[in-house]
């Protein structure tokens, strides 16, 4: 008897707290203008936004990199923490 209570007792922590860890997630915004700044700020919030859709928050941008084409070209990729 002690055993089973064990093992239901086991069970119920690990599904409490397993809905209580966020995942981490990581998403990428692009952007575009004549001015590179311009391109990266917009590559940054459009990172942001697609991590705020997921309900999730911004924690650190990994990586980014800027281009020139015809426009020039920007690309922010974020960790973003999930729930």
């Amino acid at each position: 008897m002690k055993r089973a209570s064990l093992v239901i007792a086991s069970s119920l922590l690990l599904a409490v707290s397993g809905s209580a860890f966020a995942d981490i997630v990581t998403v990428s915004g692009h952007g575009q203008s004549y001015d590179p700044g311009i391109a990266l700020e917009d590559a940054r919030a459009d990172a942001i936004a697609k991590c705020s859709a997921q309900a999730g928050s911004p924690l650190e941008e990994i990586y980014n990199h800027v281009t020139r084409a015809n426009l020039w070209l920007a690309d922010s990729i974020w960790k973003c923490e999930v729930p």
